[in-house]
């Protein structure tokens, strides 16, 4: 009896073209979908927020002194 002949290369199954396209379709609709949530949800691009410094009090007046108001001529006579 002669030995049966034993293929060196398993056996794949080949896939149906509709198939592979509906993989491509789908994976590529989910990449699609990923970025546009990414580029919607993604925070503004404001500048950094600097901190106001605190008003610096104008030339304060010694105390018990009022200090003439501004812009309004004074006439003496």
């Amino acid at each position: 009896m002669s030995a049966n002949k034993v293929s060196r290369t398993p056996y794949r199954a080949g896939r149906d073209r509709r198939e592979v396209i509906t993989a491509v379709v789908v994976a590529v609709a989910i990449v699609v979908c990923t970025a546009l949530a990414v580029w919607i949800l993604a925070p503004a691009d404001d500048p950094p927020a600097t901190p106001i410094p605190p008003p610096t009090p104008a030339a304060s007046a010694p105390a018990g002194t009022t200090p003439a108001p501004t812009g309004v001529p004074t006439t003496s006579g």
